[in-house]
């Protein structure tokens, strides 16, 4: 009988030794992001003109975009407005099926800065904006190169504080983390937990230390000078990677080069994703490639999300009749991760209850991470052409002495 008594209190023990645990482990990434959010700086601030400035080089702005009809108009026009003494834009259409090259060649007619590439063919062994990219930046007279996208919108000093921030600091990179405009709540709540994460794995605030293997790349701003951008091998070492902008972030750091990160509030913005479905299925060929295509990586994300995000506040109600100290304790847990959100939602100018659907949103990139996981596996993996095969997909993996070679 007395094994028996024993169990009860046993599992009660664990429970609340589950539930301090879960509650520093919150307090703890709450400190991490805050930290983060403190030491990436805004580049509203930090571009601002001083005496002794070097003189601002040309600069070549590369646009990758495939079938981006209802945004390019606005992009390019920023792009196009922006107030830099020397500086032309390239845009380069990636075998779009609907009016934005038309468009694009439209606002050419008018305005000598701007040159459209239509590509026609997909080369094999590469992905379509990889390629366009890559494209682009041959075709580049600038000292210095910012890639872009189709969809977003600059202020008219977003690209001259950059470029001041890259030579003032001489840094090879500099990658700006945009303004996310999402529609609707549940996306915002998505987009707190790529936040959250972002910062509490990736180190964001040690990506400028070059003692660091911390790395960031942003598909909306990656800032690269010209001879850094070709001496790293540029996009032909990212040919085949989903994530490319992530990597040739990866790539600065280890090679050598020297890389920063900061953020815009109000003068780089972007629509990521219309809707949650978009993100789950946009998203599906960045997760998995992010973890280098390790299946176990994808377990330990899943656990972590489960445990973190969604277990808090479902154990709170399931324990509260049974056990009121590992109860409170997952309370705490779960009050100090909505605060987090809350906070993270004001920062993003979201509304700010949409950090109270943490729990459900942690459940949708949970899924997404295995959704990327399986198309991946299963060779169904394509982005602007063919599918590609696991098998090619892990060869074009970056290794550090293949990273070396490409100095």
């Amino acid at each position: 009988m007395a094994p028996d008594d024993g169990r009860p209190g046993a599992t009660l023990a664990i429970m609340l030794i589950a539930a301090a645990v879960t509650l520093v482990v919150w307090v703890a990434m709450a400190l991490v992001t805050l930290y983060s959010y403190r030491h990436v700086f805004r580049i509203e601030e930090i571009g601002m003109p001083r005496d002794g400035d070097p003189p601002l080089p040309r600069l070549s702005v590369v646009v990758a975009a495939r079938n981006e009809e209802y945004g390019v108009k606005q992009a390019l026009t920023s792009l196009l407005d922006l107030d830099y003494p020397d500086y032309e834009v390239i845009f380069v259409d990636d075998r779009s099926d609907d009016r934005t090259g038309d468009i694009a060649d439209r606002l050419s007619a008018g305005n000598d800065r701007l040159k459209v590439i239509h590509v026609e063919e997909l080369p094999d062994g590469w992905f379509g904006k990889n390629h366009a990219s890559w494209r682009g930046a041959r075709s580049a007279r600038g000292d210095v190169l910012l890639f872009t996208d189709g969809d977003v919108v600059f202020g008219r000093e977003a690209v001259m504080r950059g470029v001041r921030h890259l030579l003032r600091n001489g840094r090879d990179h500099l990658a700006v983390l945009p303004t996310l405009a999402m529609r609707s709540p549940m996306l915002q709540a998505c987009v707190i937990v790529f936040h959250w994460g972002a910062h509490v794995t990736a180190r964001l605030w040690q990506v400028r230390d070059p003692g660091s293997t911390a790395s960031f790349g942003v598909g909306a701003y990656n800032l690269f000078r010209a001879d850094s951008y070709r001496a790293i091998g540029g996009h032909r070492q990212v040919a085949l990677r989903p994530d490319e902008d992530y990597q040739l972030g990866r790539l600065v750091k280890l090679t050598g080069h020297r890389s920063d990160l900061v953020r815009a509030e109000s003068s780089v913005r972007c629509e990521w994703y219309s809707s949650v479905r978009d993100l789950v299925r946009g998203m599906e060929k960045n997760l998995f490639a992010f973890r280098d295509y390790r299946i176990s990586a994808v377990f330990v994300q899943t656990v972590g999300l489960l445990w973190t995000g969604i277990a808090p506040a479902v154990l709170t109600v399931v324990l509260a009749p049974v056990d009121m100290a590992a109860a409170a304790l997952f309370a705490a847990s779960t009050m100090v991760a909505w605060v987090f959100a809350i906070c993270i939602a004001r920062v993003s100018r979201f509304r700010w209850w949409t950090g109270l659907l943490l729990p459900v949103a942690s459940a949708v990139i949970a899924w997404t991470w295995w959704r990327s996981m399986i198309v991946t596996l299963r060779g169904r993996l394509a982005w602007g052409g063919p599918a590609v095969p696991l098998s090619e997909l892990r060869a074009a993996r970056l290794r550090p002495m293949d990273d070396r070679r490409s100095a």
